[in-house]
């Protein structure tokens, strides 16, 4: 074993890290245990400046706790996880105001009762809902219709779907409610498809380290963008260098950029002038219209 690190870890929290650090205001609503690794979950939040408000620390339960084993050559993983004994998440009244106040709701399939109650509670206060879908879920079909933005990996939609053909597995979901469906490709970057169109944006050849929490930066970066209301294309391929940034150092938080950090590395790259093109919120308007 060449090096050993520890970081807070999970989908959504992870993205809500990366989007503290681009200057985003983030709150986390979720249940861990209160033990000594639901504890330091709470405070790295907290140094992050995630909002810790309506994180429920359940007494004694015990937290997720994962092992990653990453390849030196190669900066791949394998993940060993224990799934903490803590219970689902129950969502009370005062967390529908809580979550009626947010302009983007970012889920990741977990505690699925709770996500589509709070998927329906941001689509009545007119938000937006984002969708970290890494593999099917029982009662998932339940949550899709209320998703906005779906960002997968390369895996799910054929799984999902049944098709086999990514792009065109992809192309299916945006015909299931979704207004845009995102698949990440890893260093090959990322394809957008809407029911009307399609992009492939280009990822970013850097010095891997390590490959953990790359989609959980992805999907921060893609909500700041979303919350800038960039065209898509700039919107992509910001996010595809966050992804990229986050895997110069060993574990899943450590370089998660800043923003001034992002705009260098894409002015370095020669990918820091963008042209016309629709945004989220033109996208958003063409389907309402």
């Amino acid at each position: 074993m060449a090096d050993f690190a520890t970081s807070g870890g999970g989908p959504v929290s992870t993205a809500l890290v990366a989007l503290a650090r681009l200057g985003a205001q983030t709150g986390y609503l979720g249940v861990i245990g209160n033990d000594e690794a639901g504890l330091n979950l709470k405070r790295a939040f907290e140094q992050e400046g995630v909002y810790v408000n309506h994180l429920r620390l359940q007494p004694g339960a015990r937290s997720p706790v994962c092992i990653v084993l990453v390849h030196a050559k190669t900066g791949r993983r394998s993940i060993l996880c224990y799934r903490g004994t803590h219970a689902e998440l129950k969502l009370q009244q005062a967390d529908r105001a809580y979550v009626a106040a947010a302009r983007f709701l970012h889920l990741d399939g977990h505690h699925m009762t709770a996500a589509i109650t709070a998927a329906q509670w941001m689509r009545e206060a007119g938000g937006t809902v984002v969708l970290d879908a890494n593999k099917p879920r029982p009662r998932l079909d339940e949550l899709l219709p209320w998703v906005d933005v779906l960002i997968t990996n390369a895996s799910f939609p054929p799984a999902h779907t049944g098709q086999q053909d990514i792009a065109g597995a992809a192309q299916k979901l945006a015909h299931t409610g979704a207004r845009l469906v995102v698949t990440t490709l890893g260093e090959q970057g990322c394809l957008c498809f809407t029911a009307e169109s399609s992009l492939h944006v280009p990822g970013f050849a850097v010095n891997v380290v390590d490959t953990t929490g790359a989609g959980d930066a992805f999907h921060g970066a893609f909500i700041y963008g979303l919350l800038r209301a960039w065209s898509l294309q700039r919107t992509a391929t910001f996010a595809n260098a966050v992804a990229a940034l986050s895997c110069t150092a060993l574990g899943g938080r450590a370089a998660l950029p800043r923003l001034h950090e992002v705009e260098a590395f894409l002015r370095d790259r020669g990918r820091a002038k963008w042209g016309r093109g629709i945004s989220w919120r033109g996208l958003l308007q063409s389907r309402v219209s």
